[in-house]
């Protein structure tokens, strides 16, 4: 079998009511939501790019990308990229996935993880199919195939996350990822917030606080969880300080009882393996479309699992086809720190996956066992999707016409 075409396609989602909950769409002049409203807020569509892989013996695979400030990536970064990546991998064996990522990597081209994990997921898509196995058994194996689900909530009033996350908790939720803003407003103003929503939890339920890098210094975090929580068990802090700031989240994993977890500080192989050796975190959070697809994110997962720090697999944003990798990637997990974030598609009205996927049933995720990704992509829908972006198609541009 070779690879004989890979194809992106330019997709503009129409967004939901959470997604402008999420992100911050149209609140009140002066205050913020989330660390990265100027990517997300107001926006009409979210751009994202499909990956089409074809090969010479008819099996097709497909992966997905996503715009995000945390790869650096645009959509039409994407596009070029994926373009130039392409002309590496036609002609190949799509199970050669080693030498094809060897391949990528000579190219000497910094970041663009998403463009790399888009056209990796396709692959794994083909091989998978091409084994008549799914693609959780080709990382490994399925150590889970039902979970529950993380979910990400929107910073808001303390009454407000409260009740948001009762509500959660009756859909079958299991643990919480409330965003914060830090010093945008006061780290108290986030702790009254996080108090509210613990107390409207049980004390299985694990909370990871995300400030996105805006809690400031390590001693500003060490002193506002001492402060605030000092005996609360199941709050953990996701990346509080920036990214580079690898001196200090380990500051702060030694100086506080509750679990730190490295995020935005995961960069590469590299950065991972000074995360392991240095201690520098409790948990480690991986996101395919930050690490680049299947491959190099179990590279991730293995050398995590090694250390004895615990692995949180969450969303890359995008269409259910993304969050069933997500899951597949989960499913392969030994050493579990929660349950999994793969909801994202809640936040687009489009549904480009036609059947197939992960689903929920009685409240938890269920992972197929159809070869593949095990889903079946509308490709008519992602065409028309595609037709949304182009000139004379009607696209709006950021912070005018959202619906």
């Amino acid at each position: 079998m070779k690879i004989t075409k890979v194809e992106a396609i330019p997709v503009w989602y129409e967004l939901t009511d959470e997604y402008h909950a999420l992100f911050g769409s149209g609140k009140k002049k002066g205050t913020s939501v989330h660390a990265r409203e100027g990517w997300f807020a107001d926006i009409r569509y979210k751009e994202n790019v499909f990956v089409k892989v074809s090969t010479d013996e008819g099996v097709t695979g497909w992966g997905e990308a996503s715009a995000h400030p945390v790869t650096s990536e645009t959509q039409a970064g994407i596009l070029a990229t994926v373009e130039l990546f392409g002309r590496q991998v036609v002609g190949r064996d799509p199970f050669e996935i080693g030498a094809m990522h060897a391949a990528l990597d000579h190219l000497f081209l910094q970041g663009n993880a998403g463009a790399r994990s888009a056209i990796d997921i396709a692959l794994y898509d083909i091989m998978g199919k091409a084994a008549g196995q799914p693609v959780y058994s080709l990382l490994g194996g399925a150590f889970q195939k039902s979970f529950g689900r993380l979910a990400t909530m929107p910073r808001a009033a303390p009454k407000q996350m409260a009740e948001h996350a009762r509500m959660l908790l009756d859909r079958g939720y299991t643990c919480f990822e409330p965003k914060m803003t830090g010093h945008q407003e006061s780290l108290d103003a986030d702790a009254d917030r996080l108090e509210a929503l613990i107390e409207a939890v049980p004390r299985s339920a694990l909370v990871i606080a995300d400030p996105n890098q805006t809690w400031g210094t390590a001693k500003d975090t060490i002193e506002l969880l001492l402060r605030r929580f000092p005996r609360v068990a199941n709050l953990a802090v996701e990346q509080p300080v920036m990214y580079h700031d690898l001196e200090g989240l380990a500051a702060i994993a030694q100086a506080v009882p509750h679990k730190v977890v490295a995020d935005e500080a995961i960069q590469n192989l590299a950065t991972m393996i000074q995360i392991t050796s240095r201690r520098v975190a409790d948990m480690v959070s991986v996101k395919l479309g930050k690490c680049g697809g299947f491959y190099k994110a179990m590279q991730i997962v293995r050398m995590a699992e090694a250390a004895g720090l615990p692995v949180r697999v969450d969303w890359t944003q995008g269409s259910a086809l993304l969050d069933t990798a997500t899951g597949h990637l989960h499913a392969a997990v030994r050493l579990t720190g929660c349950d999994p974030g793969m909801d994202y598609q809640l936040r687009i009205r489009d549904k480009p996956v036609a059947e197939g996927g992960a689903r929920v049933h009685r409240g938890r995720i269920v992972m197929p066992d159809a070869p593949g990704l095990g889903l079946v992509v509308d490709e008519k829908l992602v065409r028309r999707l595609a037709q949304r972006g182009r000139p004379g198609a009607g696209h709006t541009e950021r912070g005018k016409g959202r619906r």
